[in-house]
């Protein structure tokens, strides 16, 4: 049975538009931009012997973006592993998914790094703990990118006051990590001459037409309208400095210290230290028992080959990379395969 997918209702409407950004149709497929979203993987699975859920109900995002081609790529794969069970991929968003997974509604689901410590310590948008929270997998960095003309005057975060900025989408993920570095050095919104809440392609526009002076996004790259402006009109990265990293992590270990590779845009010559919010995969602990959650978790590192053919920012992801970037509690059968594996050694 193929996977079926549900626009989430009431549940996705809200989150699917807030703190998701790195999956919204906006912003080009959720990181790579140009990635393969149609284009076929072929998966090692066999089928299961845990008790699985009869309906996997799996918390995504909109349609255009990583999370969706991913969960439909995954969700096929699961089929196949327990031909008795189905798949529903719902198109929710960070916030909204975790909120899923608290209350049963969804198996699995993916969401933001920096959104999970708040759950599970019942912060920000989550008014209580979330505790039937169990990580499967840390897949890939959503780096926050700030965006400058090649000739820009700016050359650190401070150098903005004064300056047009867009920092994404209002409510997304993009904006909420822009604002908590302005107020690690000091400055708030009201510093800046003017900001433009717009998304990744409509930013870049902008940028090209002499309207910003710089954009922000939290972005799995390479991004390909970034690749594109960088060609046409020459860009370059503002990279934070350690201790601000470091404040960031303080303040929410699901910011994690990220660098953006020299070369990885062409007008980047240098690395860019940076944090980055990663996709995490997680399971309620109540749905999905110990044996599930380990053949779910073999399943997705030893096919990381067929994720990478989707979005190129798969391309570091294994076991080893998903303990060493790990983010909340381990779910008991993830931790049992990442121990089989020698992944926690």
């Amino acid at each position: 049975m193929a996977a079926c997918v549900d626009d989430g209702g009431n549940g996705g409407g809200a989150e699917g538009t807030n703190n998701n950004e790195n999956n919204s149709a906006d912003e080009a497929a959720g990181g790579d931009n140009e990635d393969n979203a149609a284009e076929e993987v072929d998966l090692e699975v066999e089928e299961a012997s845990g008790e699985a859920p009869a309906d996997f109900s799996f918390g995504s995002a909109t349609v255009g973006g990583l999370w969706y081609t991913l969960s439909g790529a995954m969700g096929e794969g699961i089929n196949d592993m327990y031909p008795d069970s189905s798949v529903t991929v719902v198109e929710g968003g960070s916030i909204s998914n975790l909120q899923g997974l608290g209350e049963g509604i969804y198996s699995i689901g993916f969401s933001n790094g920096q959104n999970v410590p708040e759950a599970v310590d019942g912060e920000a948008e989550f008014d209580e703990p979330i505790e039937n929270l169990g990580t499967l997998a840390t897949m890939y960095p959503n780096a926050m990118h700030i965006m400058v003309p090649e000739d820009s005057d700016i050359e650190t975060v401070e150098d903005l006051a004064g300056k047009r900025v867009s920092p994404g989408i209002r409510g997304y993920s993009g904006e909420i990590a822009f604002e908590e570095i302005l107020d690690i050095v000091d400055m708030d919104v009201d510093d800046l001459e003017h900001i433009e809440y717009t998304g990744t392609a409509e930013a870049a526009d902008l940028m090209r037409d002499g309207h910003l002076d710089a954009f922000v996004g939290m972005l799995a790259a390479p991004v390909g309208t970034v690749q594109e402006l960088d060609t046409t009109m020459g860009i370059r990265l503002i990279p934070l400095e350690d201790e601000l990293v470091t404040e960031m992590h303080s303040r929410n270990p699901g910011y994690i210290e990220h660098t953006i590779e020299a070369d990885i845009y062409d007008g980047v010559d240098e690395d860019i230290n940076t944090v980055a919010g990663y996709t995490v995969l997680l399971a309620n602990t109540e749905l999905i028992d110990e044996d599930v959650a380990y053949e779910l978790t073999k399943m997705v590192v030893e096919n990381a080959d067929q994720w990478e053919m989707l979005s190129a920012s798969m391309a570091e992801f294994d076991a080893e990379y998903s303990v060493e970037n790990n983010v909340g509690p381990l779910h008991p059968g993830a931790e049992r395969y990442y121990e089989e594996v020698g992944a926690l050694d």
